[in-house]
């Protein structure tokens, strides 16, 4: 009876013995002291690793000190301990991310949801994680998801907005943008976006970027950005004697960022400034060897400033930069197809994209971009026309993915939902009791897709 005492008595001093360490160490955690939790850790011990606590905070402590392979395995012993808390299953998603462990940390994070579906943290980091391997679709899914629980949240509307820009529609980009801003005036990173998307997206805009611009200062007096930002909107409005004062203040307080040189200079050559503007625009020049637009002005400001023949030779430079070879060939038509689609001829430029791919059939992306071009909330309202094309799009990009499964891993992200976009073809085809779908390619043939084959489609990409 007195040994059963004796171990009572020994079995609680351990136990408080070791709930002080854990308080203290959480303590110095707190205080940011990581260093003094491990060394109190010492060289671990086998009982130690059956330790929950024990491994969680000395994981916490090797993270803190940015260890992340060493934070992984402690997290990944109490992964073992317990694979139920959603707090573990977030941490070790969170920390296979620093890792660069993307696929891993999509499971943790599933795994995370699938305790608990509506988990805030899992979901946006799971969207952030999608947007960095380029699987845009499945990010917005989540972000909207997020955005119909949470529709005030002004980091939720912000990421959503950078992903629209990120996927090149500005216009619902700056919707998103300005619904955050609505709620947050005060922040000037998010005002200077809002700014730089309106000015992007149409120039109806100017006004009231420049109000925008105006509230921001008020809030973030001196704030640098915004006051590029507040120059370059006069610049866009051919303001430019107020743009030159604007961008010539900023230079005297040691903005020596290629923009301000540059757009100071352009601002002084439209006023004629030739001599003022020659300074501005060979530093911008010096830091942008290939900008030829700035070659450009910077030989017509000497030439009028009585030097033609330095003025030649930037002409000459200007015209080199400016020769295409096959390189910028490909590049200046991946810009034409990009700025169709952008102003809403899609049709055109979809077709120069498809044309690019013929040329280079490894370029899958060129594929993906059309077939991002015709994605819709709401497919049941597009025209049939429209349908038509996605569908050809969608069904080629689906079996190139499938016959080059080797060249990289974030087209397969999208295998799901190219099967989502074909399976509402096939269900609209058994409604409508088609056998066969019509399509139009991109250069405007003409073609049909039978029910089956979308069916066989299906099942290949559900293998990958």
């Amino acid at each position: 009876m007195l040994r059963k005492g004796l171990f009572s008595v020994v079995l609680i001093c351990c136990c408080v013995s070791l709930f002080a360490q854990h308080a203290e160490w959480r303590d110095y955690i707190e205080k940011k002291q990581f260093e003094k939790v491990l060394s109190e850790a010492g060289d671990l011990q086998q009982a130690d690793s059956t330790d929950f606590a024990k491994m969680y905070l000395i994981g916490m402590s090797y993270e803190g000190l940015l260890n992340y392979r060493a934070a992984y395995n402690c997290y990944k012993q109490c992964f073992l301990l317990d694979s139920s808390r959603i707090d573990m299953l977030n941490t070790l998603a969170r920390i296979s991310v620093s890792l660069g462990k993307a696929k891993e940390a999509e499971k943790y994070f599933q795994m995370a949801l699938a305790v608990d579906s509506v988990n805030f943290y899992a979901n946006f980091q799971l969207a952030r994680l999608y947007v960095s391997i380029e699987f845009f679709i499945g990010g917005l899914d989540l972000y909207y998801h997020l955005l119909d629980k949470y529709p005030d949240n002004v980091s939720i509307l912000w990421a959503i907005g950078d992903l629209w820009a990120r996927m090149g529609y500005m216009e619902n980009a700056l919707s998103c943008y300005l619904d955050a801003y609505s709620l947050n005036v005060e922040n000037a990173t998010l005002a200077n976006t809002l700014i730089n998307t309106m000015l992007k997206v149409d120039a109806s805009h100017l006004d009231d970027a420049l109000a925008i611009c105006d509230t921001a200062l008020y809030h973030n007096p001196g704030h640098k950005l915004l006051r590029q930002s507040k120059a370059m909107i006069y610049y866009s409005k051919k303001e430019y004697v107020k743009t030159d004062s604007m961008f010539t203040e900023l230079i005297e307080e040691g903005d020596d960022s290629y923009n301000t040189l540059k757009y100071c200079g352009c601002a002084r050559y439209h006023t004629h400034k030739w001599y003022l503007a020659i300074e501005p625009l060979e530093k911008a020049l010096d830091i942008n060897p290939a900008a030829f637009d700035v070659c450009t002005l910077l030989g017509a400001c000497v030439g009028r400033a009585n030097d033609p023949k330095k003025a030649f030779e930037y002409f000459d430079m200007a015209r080199k930069m400016m020769e295409p070879d096959s390189v910028w060939s490909s590049l200046l038509d991946g810009f034409r197809g990009e700025f169709l689609i952008r102003t809403g001829k899609r049709n055109q430029g979809a077709e120069v994209y498809y044309q690019l791919w013929m040329r280079d059939k490894s370029q899958l992306n060129l594929i993906q971009q059309i077939q991002n071009s015709y994605f819709l909330n709401n497919f049941d309202a597009m025209i049939d026309e429209d349908k038509q094309r996605y569908l050809f799009i969608t069904f080629l990009y689906a079996t190139e993915l499938l016959e080059n499964q080797g060249e990289s891993n974030k087209h397969h992200q999208n295998a799901a939902y190219l099967r989502s976009v074909l399976k509402k073809f096939e269900e609209e085809m058994f409604m409508r009791s088609l056998t066969n779908y019509p399509m139009i390619a991109p250069d405007n043939k003409k073609n049909s897709l039978p029910r089956e084959k979308i069916k066989e489609l299906m099942s290949r990409l559900a293998e990958i």
